[in-house]
């Protein structure tokens, strides 16, 4: 694994916002076909299981009812899934299209181009987390003004799926191989990363498996919030995001640099 290390870390503010500005574009022109996924589906799921699951568990460790507790593993859920398409099966796309070919032969980098994306890939996260929290808060299953502190995991989730997504959109062969992704990989990461139950509640050599995942830390982080019982764990939890994306960024540019510069 050779390259520059000043490449990797010498960005323009410029590029990377005009490959921001690119996916925006785009996305407003296909918003109607998009919102169904941004908001109608997660939406969907949070009322069915609010309504629905709600009914039969009653209060679940710190949360007055089982909607308070699943509301923010739901919409990190959310966030989580926005993130990873993004980065892996719409950048595929853009690979085989080469739109990313097209824009390194303007003065742009691969590094100001996986910036710009991963950009997009928070805002998509952010996007749905606004309008999730917004329908959970009318719901009353979310504070209005806790609710604004779903936003940092919301963000720090997008950039972290969103770095994680061009690790298998750089290798990917064909789009069975991104099926098979979040098949075995974000389906059991939304399940089993405390969204939807205590990880308490999973076996003695289960659990320790379950914090480690990924998703995890952003549900702690978000359920803090959502609750309004912060503590340390919280900080540790947010740490360990920031590593994992950290140790994950260098590997990204040059699966990247090894798919598109030739």
């Amino acid at each position: 694994m050779t390259f520059s290390s000043n490449e990797v870390f010498k960005i323009r503010l410029r590029s990377i916002t005009g490959i921001w500005l690119r996916h925006a574009v785009a996305f407003i022109r296909y918003w109607k076909f998009v919102i169904t996924w941004v908001l109608v589906e997660p939406v969907i799921v949070l009322v069915a299981v609010g309504f629905g699951i709600g009914k039969l568990v009653n209060s679940v460790e710190g949360a007055d009812s089982y909607a308070e507790f699943v509301t923010p593993g739901l919409i990190m859920g959310s966030a989580m899934f926005h993130a990873l398409f993004e980065t892996s099966w719409n950048a595929y796309n853009r690979i085989e299209n080469d739109v990313y070919e097209t824009a390194l032969t303007a003065p742009i980098t691969v590094v100001e181009v996986t910036l710009g994306d991963v950009l997009w890939a928070v805002t998509r996260s952010i996007m749905t987390t606004i309008g999730v929290a917004s329908v959970a808060v009318a719901f009353g299953w979310l504070d209005g003004w806790l609710a604004f502190g779903i936003l940092i995991p919301s963000a720090m989730v997008g950039v972290l799926f969103g770095t994680m997504g061009f690790l298998f959109s750089a290798i990917a062969p064909h789009t069975t191989f991104l099926t098979i992704v979040f098949t075995l990989i974000a389906t059991p990461l939304y399940f089993f990363s405390g969204s939807f139950f205590p990880l308490s509640t999973l076996p003695d050599w289960v659990e320790p498996i379950a914090w480690l995942m990924p998703l995890t830390p952003g549900v702690h982080i978000a359920r803090g919030f959502a609750l309004g019982h912060l503590d340390i764990t919280h900080l540790w939890a947010a740490v360990y995001m920031i590593g994992l994306t950290i140790v994950m960024w260098p590997l990204v540019i040059y699966l990247l640099k090894r798919r598109l510069v030739k």
